[in-house]
């Protein structure tokens, strides 16, 4: 005989469906709850996971002022340079710069976490 793949709607599933507050055209994000959520990335998440492909920048207008954002990156030395002589150096963070990781490479993080 023929076998045919039913879809889920023929099965009567149907994805969920939840009242967002950004659902519409123009709306937008409920700022509040995205900056609790980057606090609570912040002290329990960021031990682990990392937002390296987040800039300090991307959060200005999102969850933080401008101000506060520099002084979060700033909070982060970054190796910069090379300077006049030729040296790598030290710097505090500034807005274009990515947040950093939790460890320095991947070999790191598998040790760090048992595999």
């Amino acid at each position: 005989g023929e076998l045919s793949a039913n879809s889920p709607a023929e099965e009567g599933l149907h994805p969920a469906s939840y009242p967002w507050s950004h659902k519409g055209w123009l709306d937008s994000f409920d700022h509040a709850s995205i900056r609790r959520g980057y606090q609570v990335y912040r002290e329990v998440c960021a031990a682990c996971h990392s937002l390296d492909r987040i800039a300090w920048r991307n959060l200005v207008g999102v969850s933080h002022t401008v101000d506060e954002v520099k002084a979060m990156a700033e909070e982060v030395e970054y190796e910069d340079g090379p300077n006049d002589t030729g040296e790598m150096f030290q710097r505090p963070g500034k807005l274009a710069d990515y947040m950093p990781a939790p460890y320095p490479n991947e070999e790191a993080a598998r040790a760090g976490n048992a595999g």
